[in-house]
């Protein structure tokens, strides 16, 4: 028997360790978008494309309403950062979604060409469904106030799966059509000269969003090579998703009236992994703990099996020292796997442990679960129930017991369920017997 003392092990998680089948969009991930933006004109280039993933709140724009200036900006200047600001402001705003610039890097995309980029969203995690909406706006730079748009459309749900877009033109109304390059965007995108890239008051036009009428050949720039047919853009995106840790607050209860428990040590693992299971021996780490108290020795068992399997995480619970008769702990825990198993040992017991075995987590933020722990017999050590072969003083009451593992008591038998104190020995069944469920652990998902 060991005093939560330091040691070194390793675990081979009890069951199958192939894991289960992927699902289609696994739980506690991520969104991970891959956009191609496709240039489909002859002639027109288009500035990196703005992007917001947003909910229904948003309107990024909208037809027959004004432009707001940051689109105003994007489709007479091709001021890709002013929108950007303008969409990273509503974002914080209204507390939904994320925004950005796709591909700014490279720089306007020309006739033909692509782009091909990757944003992150949490927006689009199980518990938010329905805010998944996919806005951008990218100049038609050889135009006055020209943009091409995709407005409120559904992202693709499932990982692996892909949909396509296509970006019509519109008019921003913000500007007359002069389609002289003095009035436009500098060289080289358009010919030769251009503007100076900044709005002229004296060409503004107080109008709405409306469809683009393409390039009319009233003035410099040419049908035949600036002129195109809608749709001017193909959007390709495909999601995938990487994990995402979620926090859980758990509140470990003690509901006997005369035992004592170690601070728990836990486990968030993949469906089908366990660190102990009825009628199988016990791992070295769950017969220290069981037979010892020695929290470290599980706590480094379980971190080389998360280590090795990269299946989770581990731990263990910051209940400042034991857990008396009534008493609660209340720590937070973090992973992005689903399973939460846990090892407690009842201290005056030879080799009595409390445990949770793969059950799952809250998969909603603020939803709450509460498990029932039952009691069991590690199998390991024979149950004398005597103060000197269990934990030394003062959990068990006056006792020589020596924390260290008696090789003459050994079981080697299997987990099985514990059947309380029995009166063999030193222990009064009437202080330290109990009655199952033991403890009470209550998991509450935070994020």
């Amino acid at each position: 028997m060991r005093n939560w003392t330091p040691a070194l092990s390793g675990l081979m998680f009890l069951g199958s360790l192939v894991a289960a089948p992927a699902l289609a969009n696994p739980p506690n991930t991520t969104g991970v978008y891959t956009i191609t933006f496709e240039n489909l004109t002859s002639g027109q280039y288009f500035t990196p494309p703005n992007y917001a993933v947003h909910d229904r709140q948003l309107d990024v724009f909208r037809l027959d309403q004004a432009a707001s200036p940051g689109v105003q900006a994007v489709a007479e200047n091709g001021d890709v950062p002013a929108l950007a600001a303008e969409l990273d402001a509503a974002i914080d705003a209204m507390g939904l979604g994320v925004s950005g610039v796709g591909d700014a890097a490279n720089g306007p995309i020309g006739p033909g060409q692509s782009v091909t980029f990757e944003f992150v969203s949490d927006i689009t995690s199980d518990f938010v469904a329905s805010e998944r909406r996919l806005s951008m706006v990218s100049m038609v730079i050889c135009t006055n106030d020209g943009f091409a748009g995709l407005r409120d459309i559904d992202l693709p749900r499932r990982d692996g799966e892909t949909r396509t877009y296509f970006m019509d033109s519109f008019d921003a109304g913000t500007e007359i059509n002069t389609e002289a390059r003095g009035d436009i965007v500098p060289a080289p995108f358009c010919g030769p000269g251009g503007g100076s890239g900044t709005t002229d008051s004296a060409l503004a036009e107080g109008g709405v969003i409306r469809r683009h009428q393409g390039i009319q050949g009233g003035a410099d720039l040419d049908p035949n090579v600036y002129d195109w047919q809608d749709p001017a853009v193909r959007v390709t995106v495909t999601r995938s998703s990487i994990p995402r840790d979620v926090t859980y607050e758990v509140t470990f209860e003690n509901r006997t009236t005369g035992q004592y428990f170690t601070p728990p040590n836990w486990a968030i693992h993949q469906r089908g992994e366990h660190i102990f299971q009825l009628n199988h021996a016990a791992s070295f780490g769950v017969q220290a703990v069981a037979e010892n108290g020695a929290v470290p020795v599980l706590a480094t068992e379980l971190e080389t099996a998360i280590d090795d399997l990269d299946i989770g995480a581990s731990g263990v619970g910051d209940t400042g020292g034991p857990v008396g008769p009534g008493q609660s702990a209340t720590f937070e825990i973090a992973s992005s796997e689903t399973q939460l198993s846990i090892v407690s040992m009842v201290i005056c017991t030879n080799d009595g442990f409390a445990g949770l075995d793969a059950r799952d987590l809250p998969n909603q933020i603020g939803q709450t679960r509460t498990y029932r722990l039952d009691t069991f017999d590690a199998g390991t050590e024979i149950n004398t129930e005597n103060r000197i072969d269990i934990v030394p003083a003062p959990f068990c009451g006056a006792g020589p017991g020596s924390g260290m593992s008696d090789p003459a008591l050994a079981e080697n038998g299997v987990i099985r369920r514990h059947r309380g104190i029995e009166g063999f020995g030193d222990l009064d069944p009437f202080v330290y017997d109990w009655r199952d469920p033991a403890v009470f652990v209550t998991v509450k998902r935070l994020d």
